[in-house]
């Protein structure tokens, strides 16, 4: 079998049409007598003939889903097909801060192939079906990112080795996100970002002091850094933004880059602390992925269903940061590798919102002023101002624990009465997060109440 009856042969087997061929050609001139593997699978003995090529899923782990942050918000109506419901209202009101990375999307996966189907046109060969004729149905998924959050030296109910830096100090981390992926190599980079980072945070009643850090909303993003919209999408990636600029090997992506390179290198680059002492007056640690960044962790067996077989990728964050604020929705963005084959099944944009959750702690959350009830103007006794604050997206009617006034925009620290404890024994967990639903939007809550304070002050 000469060099060309070969490459045919492994693409046949793959069921590649273009775009490896010069590659597995490079490759074979190279090889003399000797087994070689090219791509994962790959399996080439030049002299006894043998070639395969394994069908593996590298390239579509991310459509295998886990649970939906977005279903959980309509948990409580009766009946929901939530498999196959439209979320695009929870994302433009719920997530409305998506808006500042211009044309992001979430995930979009396959939960039904039989209803995903435009036709259903099969070749039978050997019990193996092909199908054609996809269409572009997918639906919305972010998946729940898990996350624990301690005081220091507390106990994690699911620990883990641990990244770099933890196993050194483990005491200086406050806890971690962590949320399923598959093999690196598939997504050119793996990024973290928070609400706050794009919709900013004027500090409630602070605004005017210089000791509190103010976050601007993103408003001048560079265009590198602006998901590429996927106009018209198709199964397989575009490789080129909508300028006509080759997308592959830029490594670009908003967030806090926690995987980078082609989808194997851990960024030792550190990212500019916020400020530049830490409550201990000594030197911020400026966050690096390659000592934050946990692969592969510990299972999380209470998460709510199996993962496998994917495994968990565990973000560990170093006492010294300034996120989350408590209350925001933290993300994940992944940009897939743009080169075929590549199939991404209908994605609409790149990166794409992978997985996420909204992070509060034991004690506290925060929200949104979105409306002000002067006391005079109530209906309902109640002493002080009224609140409409958008807590998780959600907005509900709250009181403050005292007379300071706040401001429609104001992001505002929430207290949680009921999940008081004055000195807890573990971490907080996203298991004994509380999601508000559509029940209570709209609803008076005496559960939460507004404290006046803020998140976080500058440490010069």
């Amino acid at each position: 079998m000469n060099k060309d009856e070969l490459i045919h042969k492994l693409e046949s087997l793959k069921g590649l049409s273009s775009g490896s061929g010069a590659v597995y050609g490079e490759f074979l001139k190279r090889l003399t007598d000797h087994i070689g593997t090219m791509e994962p699978g790959d399996y080439v003995h030049t002299s006894s003939g043998q070639t395969m090529a394994a069908p593996i899923a590298t390239d579509l782990w991310y459509l295998w889903y886990h649970q939906n942050i977005l279903k959980k918000y309509y948990e409580d109506i009766e009946g929901e097909d939530f498999n196959h419901k439209d979320y695009l209202t929870y994302l433009t009101e719920n997530l409305s801060f998506l808006s500042y990375l211009p044309d992001l999307k979430p995930l979009k996966v396959v939960t039904d192939l039989d209803k995903q189907l435009l036709h259903d046109t099969s070749l039978d060969v050997y019990n193996m079906k092909w199908r054609n004729e996809w269409s572009n149905n997918g639906i919305y998924w972010v998946n729940t990112a898990f996350f624990e959050l301690r005081q220091t030296e507390k106990s994690l109910d699911y620990p883990s080795e641990g990244s770099p830096g933890f196993k050194t100090t483990p005491n200086d981390y406050v806890g971690y996100v962590a949320f399923p992926i598959g093999q690196l190599g598939v997504m050119e980079v793996i990024s973290l970002f928070t609400e706050t980072d794009l919709k900013g945070y004027a500090f409630a009643a602070y605004s005017a002091l210089w000791t509190y850090h103010q976050k601007p909303a993103v408003t001048d993003l560079e265009d590198k850094y602006k998901p590429t919209k996927q106009s018209v999408p198709e199964i397989f990636p575009d490789m080129k933004d909508a300028n006509g600029n080759a997308l592959a090997g830029q490594h670009y992506c908003y967030g806090r880059q926690l995987i980078e390179g082609y989808g194997y290198y851990k960024p030792e680059i550190p990212v500019a602390p916020q400020n530049t002492l830490n409550a201990d007056n000594r030197t911020a640690y400026a966050p690096t992925s390659s000592r934050d960044v946990e692969l592969w962790a510990s299972d999380i067996k209470d998460y709510g269903e199996d993962i496998k077989p994917k495994k968990w990728f565990r973000y560990w964050i170093h006492k010294d940061s300034t996120f989350p604020v408590p209350g925001e929705f933290v993300g994940i963005l992944v940009r897939p590798e743009a080169t075929p084959p590549h199939v991404w099944w209908f994605q609409e944009s790149s990166p794409f919102l992978y997985a996420g959750n909204w992070m509060e702690t034991n004690n506290l959350t925060s929200g949104i002023v979105k409306s002000v009830t002067a006391e005079g103007d109530r209906t309902d006794g109640g002493i002080g101002n009224l609140y409409c604050v958008a807590i998780q997206g959600c907005d509900v009617y709250i009181s403050a624990s005292d007379f300071l006034e706040y401001s429609v925009g104001d992001r505002v620290a929430v207290l949680k009465v009921d999940s008081t404890e004055t000195a807890p024994t573990k971490a907080f967990s996203a298991l004994k997060q509380i999601h508000l639903k559509t029940k209570d939007a709209g609803t008076t809550k005496t559960n939460y109440v507004i404290i006046p304070a803020t998140y976080y002050k500058i440490k010069h």
